[in-house]
């Protein structure tokens, strides 16, 4: 007999949003291996009104207010997991959302609920090239962490600072793949020689930035084709590819980029919003997780999750032209030993240790 819990998040697809596909791909592995059902308490509704998603059910949160939030989480619940990015909920910078605090506060309090809340993000405040965490946002993380039983984040430096804000132990889980993770990684030997630029509207960072090194990297290890996936950027009336073919992809399924990365041999992407973060970077996990190589146009710094620069990824400098081809399956492998520690199948471990709940596992892998 299956068990039932909350996930609270902002979104879930068709809209576009990370931490949904994050959401459902959790809760299909959950349903997978422990046979626990989610139900989805959701604060923007997609585009078109959803009542069920993948067979778990949906429901829309009416009103900001903590009083609605208590009113529609269903009585046959013990654990609530809040997948917390803070930015959907926001209509200003100075605002956030205390309602979402009270309402798991109250509910938490008075029906006896575990709450898991795994932090996505730690807002901050950038003026000129300072980056400041955002003190009104940075209060209520505070707040949540402090009415949550167990908490999560997914990179080591989120990790230190909520341990330091509240003394308590906070685990870090690294980002799954969340385009899939192929059971047959080929070597890069096998592949076509191209390059995937992948990601949000971030990627454009890469051409606005980095172009003259791209094209320089490209001709260096001989890559033919450049495939740019995701929203179009208009790319060839802007700029110069020379004769290398770019193909702009705009938006595609995930089992059709699974499938063009794992004929690829790296996959370029831009991270610089985010010095330190590499581990919660779900592109990079798509890299590590389909065997190719991460190239950054920056180096990130993560060496506190266990990712060092011309060992897990490259990065587009003039030092490449002393990096031996023969190197990139090297690093390719390592990547992915280092994902394979925390993929999907062991994120999902890790949340199911922290319900309250008697469960079986099913099937493992």
């Amino acid at each position: 007999m299956s068990q039932k819990i909350v996930q609270i998040v902002p979104r879930l697809p068709p809209e576009t949003d990370g931490v949904g596909d994050y959401s459902l791909m959790l809760a299909q592995q959950l349903r997978q291996d422990y046979q626990i059902e989610t139900h989805f308490l959701v604060f923007q509704p997609p585009i078109k009104k959803i009542a069920m998603i993948d067979g778990f059910l949906v429901t829309n949160i009416p009103n900001p207010d903590s009083e609605s939030l208590a009113s529609i989480l269903p009585r046959d619940i013990n654990n609530i997991i809040l997948q917390y990015s803070n930015y959907p909920y926001l209509k200003g910078k100075l605002d956030a959302p205390f309602w979402l605090a009270r309402g798991l506060e109250l509910s938490c309090q008075q029906r006896q609920l575990n709450l898991i809340t795994m932090f996505h993000e730690l807002p901050t405040l950038k003026w000129k090239k300072i980056r400041l965490l955002n003190p009104l946002q940075y209060y209520l993380s505070l707040r949540l962490a402090k009415i949550s039983h167990q908490l999560i984040t997914n990179n080591s430096q989120f990790q230190k600072i909520i341990q330091q804000g509240l003394k308590r132990l906070v685990s870090c889980l690294p980002n799954f793949s969340t385009i899939g993770e192929p059971e047959l990684v080929t070597p890069l030997s096998q592949r076509k020689k191209q390059i995937v630029i992948f990601g949000s509207t971030d990627r454009g960072r890469v051409y606005q930035n980095s172009l003259p090194k791209l094209l320089k990297f490209c001709h260096q290890f001989g890559l033919k084709t450049i495939l740019d996936i995701g929203r179009p950027l208009n790319l060839k009336d802007n700029y110069d590819f020379g004769e290398i073919n770019l193909q702009e992809m705009g938006f595609q399924p995930a089992k059709i980029v699974s499938k063009l990365l794992l004929d690829s041999q790296f996959l370029g992407f831009d991270y610089t919003r985010f010095p330190g973060n590499l581990a919660k970077s779900t592109v990079f996990a798509a890299a590590a997780a389909h065997g190719l190589v991460p190239l950054t146009t920056e180096d990130n710094y993560s060496q506190a999750d266990g990712l060092e620069k011309n060992q897990h990824y490259l990065v587009l400098s003039p030092q490449l032209t002393e990096f031996n081809t023969n190197q990139g399956q090297t690093i390719a492998d390592n990547a992915y030993k280092w994902y394979s520690q925390h993929n999907l199948q062991e994120n999902t471990q890790v949340f199911t240790s922290y319900l309250k709940m008697d469960y079986s596992p099913t099937t493992h892998k």
